[in-house]
């Protein structure tokens, strides 16, 4: 596997809208609009005060993975996963490990401490909780039931990291 990583491009738009599509039904019609609507706000307002931080996941020239993050509002050192999504094609080769220790480490020098991910309880949802809970070391902090919907409780897992400076 020949993959690097780099910065989101505007080239990437239609890849990371293809990307989202494939992995549905995980992903919602509407989550993948979210999705695609928060690219297209990091290029509509390109001196944002706390923008969205993006890292794509490129392989041979197309965007197999990318993940996307920022800081928590009203907090100092807390950030959220707000999407990390690879290409069905590429699961389980270490893409989505290697987006979210990149992300783990661009928080860290940031001066963040701490990284909270949501995510659901529905079973096509349980590859998802296996790679945070098992893969990536994140702990359960807490789950809300009926969240989503009836049957569909929220997950919100953290990780605690050492900040590399100060925030």
């Amino acid at each position: 596997m020949d993959l690097s990583l780099r910065s989101l491009a505007k080239a990437d738009v239609p890849a990371i809208e293809a990307l989202l599509l494939a992995n549905r039904p995980v992903f919602s019609d509407e989550e993948c609009k979210t999705a695609v609507e928060m690219v297209h706000e990091t290029f509509a307002q390109p001196n944002a005060a706390d923008p969205y931080q993006w890292v794509v996941a490129d392989e041979a020239g197309k965007a197999v993975g990318f993940a996307c993050f920022g800081t928590i509002p009203l907090t100092k050192g807390t950030f959220d996963l707000y999407f990390i999504a690879v290409h069905p094609e590429t699961h389980a080769r270490g893409v989505g490990k290697t987006l979210l220790r990149w992300v783990e480490n661009a928080v860290a020098e940031q001066g963040g401490h701490l990284i909270c991910v949501e995510t659901s309880s529905r079973q096509d949802y349980a590859k998802t909780r296996r790679f945070y809970e098992q893969t990536m070391r994140y702990e359960t902090a807490c789950r809300i039931k009926d969240f989503y919907k009836k049957g569909d409780d929220k997950i919100i897992y953290i990780k605690y990291l050492e900040a590399r400076r100060e925030h």
